[in-house]
């Protein structure tokens, strides 16, 4: 009896173990999930309702900014306020609290910051067509595994460390033919309530090796 007993517990812990170790994804979708889980464990994105405050780094002769952000991804909400500049955008609507900001500007930027700074779980947005071959790179000296992802009017390349499955750069090719686009290289991460958002993002054009812009998060409230 203390021999199968013994038999017993061995094959539970066995199975157990392997029951905690990840499954290497073997298509683009299972990279972002894999990724989507590290960043958004608790699945709060959707729901998120918070504040963005951020300082960036501009090229020489530009004078660096701060600015905040807020995002109620339950309705699609927006507030954005900048020395001289405020407004709101809930859905399509849009409020000009302070300053001058043309309506279809303003819906752009609440779209351009809920998608990047809801990476990757914006990847599971419906329609998103996740190309199915994982493909690798090497990109400053380190070998990642690569989500390919075409839209419309552009072509989008996510970077997963092969551990982890971190998101750490993405690029995007307005034009791939002539490599026209830009290449943004992520440092840190900021925690808010188990949401792992990257805190620098660092800009670069693609077809020649010009500097744009860092986004410095400084904190999440």
């Amino acid at each position: 009896m203390k021999i199968s007993i013994l038999f017993l517990f061995c094959g539970l812990f066995l199975y157990s173990c392997g029951e905690g170790e990840k499954k290497a994804p073997e298509t683009g979708s299972e990279l972002v999930s894999q990724s989507i889980q590290f960043h958004d464990p608790n699945g709060i994105w959707s729901s998120l309702d918070a504040t963005f405050v951020i300082e960036d780094s501009l090229p020489p002769g530009r004078d660096s900014r701060s600015y905040f952000f807020s995002l109620d991804n339950s309705r699609s909400f927006l507030s954005y306020s900048i020395e001289g500049l405020e407004f709101e955008v809930e859905n399509d609507s849009v409020k000009v609290l302070n300053g001058e900001m043309a309506e279809e500007r303003a819906l752009r930027m609440r779209n351009y910051y809920s998608y990047l700074w809801g990476l990757p779980m914006k990847l599971a947005d419906p329609g998103t067509e996740i190309e199915k071959e994982i493909q690798e790179e090497v990109l400053n000296g380190k070998t990642y595994l690569v989500a390919r992802v075409p839209y419309e009017k552009d072509v989008w390349y996510f970077y997963f460390d092969p551990e982890t499955y971190a998101m750490e750069a993405y690029k995007f090719y307005q034009d791939e033919a002539n490599l026209k686009g830009e290449i943004i290289y992520l440092e840190g991460l900021v925690n808010y309530k188990g949401l792992k958002i990257p805190a620098n993002r660092t800009w670069y054009r693609t077809e020649i090796d010009e500097f744009l812009a860092t986004d410095m998060l400084q904190e999440i409230k």
